[in-house]
């Protein structure tokens, strides 16, 4: 069988797809440069994935700098967090399916490359309502 039949095209519902949020310390300027050029690598190492800006403040629950990464296929989920495991340079990264419930998507639900943070949790919602296959 080949490994193309092996990789479904599609997340098992109810999960649509994957965010990455690769954080580090926005406040430190070596961390911040660090984020930087990781950020660079992948969009040179996955051109065809979806990276966000970095942001350099604390945003939504992330309590620090982060920039977010898409996985919309369980291929690209395969192939992108072994290779950040081995790439992060130190920094953590937080992975989360969306299923339609943010709190339980960041939280319970969530894995975890290097460090856990205490994440802002009361801006989560329980449920989005405009989630749907």
């Amino acid at each position: 069988m080949s490994s193309d039949r092996l990789m479904p095209s599609k997340f098992e519902a109810p999960v649509r797809s994957y965010d990455v949020h690769v954080y580090f310390f926005h406040t430190d300027e070596e961390n911040t440069k660090i984020a930087m050029e990781l950020r660079d690598e992948i969009i040179r190492t996955f051109p065809d994935m979806i990276v966000y800006k970095l942001w350099t403040s604390p945003i939504g629950p992330h309590p620090v700098g982060m920039f977010e990464v898409d996985l919309k296929t369980p291929a690209e989920f395969a192939l992108f967090v072994p290779w950040l495991n081995l790439r992060r340079r130190g920094l953590s990264a937080l992975i989360h399916p969306n299923t339609g419930f943010p709190l339980l998507d960041h939280t319970q639900n969530a894995l975890w490359l290097g460090e856990k943070f205490p994440l802002i949790t009361s801006c989560l919602q329980q449920e989005d309502d405009h989630y749907g296959f």
